[in-house]
């Protein structure tokens, strides 16, 4: 499959508030590079009072974005990690959230909890244990700005809970993605 050229490549630094913006538009550069597959599609949320338009998935090379993540600091590596939890390869959304778990900005919050309405439970069991050491205030504002968004979430996280996880979790208030579900809805009182 031969890449796709930088004019075909659609923008995801679009998921990212507009004050990180040119930051965001030259990690993307330099993690886009090799990518052999257009993103597929977008989300949107709001995070003080901004959409953002964050892709579902991403097919950047995984050692280049890895690389990129381990020699990346401060919100440069935010970057990438947010990124990264977009990426097609499970193994490293995992490790890309592992670095979103260990940061307080608000921004990041879309990519850790979209990541509980995923199939993975490795990964939905990290969000729910990491989801509730978060400042609540900055989940609560970021429950408050996106309702559409949390019950779709709702619906993935108990479509998933259905189909791939009712054996392991009989009581779906026991499914990890159920837990982060309650987390953000407690925020709202």
């Amino acid at each position: 499959m031969s890449p796709i050229t930088c004019e075909s490549r659609s923008d995801a630094s679009a998921g990212f508030p507009s004050r990180l913006r040119q930051v965001a538009r030259r990690v993307v550069a330099s993690v886009a590079a090799g990518e052999t597959r257009a993103r597929a599609g977008t989300f949107n949320v709001n995070v003080d009072h901004e959409t953002l338009y964050i892709p579902y998935r991403l097919y950047y090379r995984p050692d280049l974005l890895r690389g990129t993540l381990n020699n990346a600091c401060g919100v440069d590596k935010l970057i990438v990690a947010c990124l990264g939890t977009r990426h097609h390869d499970g193994y490293l959304r995992q490790q890309c959230l592992s670095h979103l778990l260990r940061s307080e900005a608000s921004w990041t919050t879309p990519y850790i909890v979209q990541l509980a309405g995923e199939y993975v439970i490795e990964i939905v069991d990290d969000v729910a244990a990491g989801i509730v050491v978060r400042n609540a205030s900055s989940l609560a504002a970021f429950a408050r700005e996106n309702p559409d968004y949390l019950a779709t979430l709702g619906r993935r996280v108990t479509s998933y809970w259905n189909v791939y996880h009712r054996r392991a979790y009989p009581n779906r208030n026991d499914y990890p993605g159920s837990k982060v579900m309650a987390c953000l809805l407690d925020t709202l009182g």
